[in-house]
């Protein structure tokens, strides 16, 4: 396709805040037809969020996004983008053959939606057409992403724009080659192509640039002739070297205890005979991609997700060990209709806080919660109010303050960051490493170098449902140099 005739599609200073968070804060930048933009970014730089005022599923405070110079409206969007999302965004109540003539707000293409030829031979080239009239409320995340995969390839003909955010996080290696080849060919008919991925392999091996975005900002451009992933995963991390060269956390105190589990595997097999190990005093950190079985693996040790094999605990004093644990939603850990009084005390045993006749000691309660709030440094008004009121660094203080409240023997704790600033991270570091200093333990889901560099003792690097290697964080001079090392053990830079 000669370069005059190219699609264009341009962003200008576009900015995007959420409350008080600045998710886009002017970003600029151009993708072209006949290419694969590759988009890298730790969490939280406003990558999906740009994906998302791109496919017009959310508007930009201010800025312009264009298509060949003409703006790009959220009507214009629905027509000629298309775009997997990074959390699938289906009807769970409808068919999985229903779902490809579904319209994105609910509506039918007809007045009863029925899928034809065409919909059903997409889903049989994908390999899931037996599941063409099973809810898709009741598939795996496997059947659910490529059902999203296929609604996008449906809209080949019409669309201009195809947007990939983390498209392959649930697929076998086989189905991920499928769905490069199939990128590959959208590139090739001139489409305009974006791909979002922490699989810093994926971005080399298939995109012909890489933006990496920064803090709400295009903050680096490679070309195919820097493209690698040493150099993706610096870019990445550019920035918070400075912050992260004094660590937080020191060398783990002698043991006094320790737990571990032998010949661990999940029903489902995404890990298998994995043998893992955490020490009083010591934070563990756990990093991996989106299907390597990481997140199983951690969700295993606390008991949400099912494995088998064999668990010991050795103090000497006590037969098992008291284990507490925060999902990577701080939703799932508060109660936001309730205080914050109510929330710090709400993994409290009865013990502590109701009468020998059951009855609730209302002022024994609020002075519990008055001691937390400080000693957790919780920034509110009052223990009273609701904990929504609060920002997110405070809610997730809330969340790590009632956990340990409970007095467990190891926490563990999906992306212990998640959506919170610099100095709540900061914070937050200091009350783990705290923990872990007067004798309990952490293991962390860590999905960024830094804080793996500033938090934790040691990391474990899991690959395809096994564990690649366990480095002492302690041997990295910088943060760069363990970003780097991480990048060649695994396909992500974390």
């Amino acid at each position: 396709m000669a370069t005059e005739t190219r699609l264009r599609l341009t962003i200008s200073e576009v900015t995007r805040t959420f409350g008080d968070t600045h998710a886009l804060r002017g970003i600029s930048l151009a993708a072209f037809g006949g290419e694969v933009l590759g988009v890298a970014g730790p969490n939280g730089a406003g990558k999906t969020t740009l994906m998302r005022i791109i496919a017009g599923e959310d508007s930009a405070d201010s800025g312009t996004i264009a298509l060949d110079d003409a703006p790009l409206s959220e009507a214009d969007a629905s027509r000629l983008v298309s775009v997997v999302h990074q959390e699938v965004q289906l009807f769970p109540n409808l068919t999985v053959a229903d779902n490809l003539v579904v319209q994105r707000d609910g509506s039918a293409t007809s007045r009863r939606p029925r899928p034809g030829r065409t919909e059903l031979a997409m889903l049989k080239e994908l390999g899931i057409d037996r599941y063409a009239r099973s809810e898709l409320g009741t598939c795996s995340l496997v059947v659910q992403q490529l059902t999203e995969i296929a609604r996008v390839l449906l809209h080949e003909d019409a669309a201009k724009i195809f947007l990939f955010d983390e498209p392959n996080s649930a697929l076998t290696d086989a189905e991920s080659r499928e769905l490069f080849a199939r990128v590959v060919k959208l590139k090739e008919e001139g489409k305009i192509v974006v791909l979002v991925t922490h699989r810093l392999r994926e971005l080399v091996e298939h995109a012909d640039r890489v933006v990496v975005i920064r803090d709400g900002l295009c903050a680096a451009t490679l070309e195919k002739g820097t493209l690698s992933e040493p150099a993706v995963a610096r870019e990445l991390v550019v920035g918070a070297a400075a912050e992260s060269d004094v660590r937080l956390q020191g060398p783990a105190r002698q043991a006094k205890w320790e737990w571990s589990v032998e010949r661990w595997t999940h029903p489902s097999r995404v890990f298998a005979d994995v043998g893992l190990g955490v020490r009083a005093g010591e934070i563990v950190g756990i990093v991996g991609v989106e299907g390597s079985g990481a997140r199983e693996l951690l969700r295993s040790l606390a008991g949400v997700e099912h494995a088998s094999g064999r668990v010991h605990f050795r103090d000497g004093t006590t037969k098992q060990a008291r284990i507490g644990f925060l999902p990577a939603e701080r939703t799932h850990s508060l109660f936001p209709n309730f205080s914050v009084a109510r929330n710090l005390t709400s993994r409290l045993g009865r013990g502590d806080i109701a009468s020998g006749l059951g009855r609730l000691r209302v002022r024994r309660l609020n002075g519990i919660a008055e001691q937390l709030r400080e000693r957790f440094h919780v920034r509110c008004r009052s223990v009273a109010q609701l904990v929504t009121g609060l920002s997110g660094g405070n809610q997730q203080k809330v969340a790590i303050a009632a956990a340990l409240a409970a007095r467990p023997t190891l926490l563990v704790l999906e992306e212990p960051t998640r959506g919170v600033d610099v100095g709540a991270k900061s914070e937050i570091y200091r009350l783990l490493g705290g923990f872990a200093q007067t004798g309990g333990a952490v293991v962390a889901l860590c999905t960024e170098v830094p804080e793996v560099f500033e938090l934790c003792n040691r990391v474990v690097v899991v690959d395809e449902g096994r564990i690649r290697a366990d480095l002492d964080v302690g041997a990295f001079p910088d943060v760069t140099a363990l970003a780097e090392r991480l990048a060649t053990l695994t396909e992500s830079a974390v």
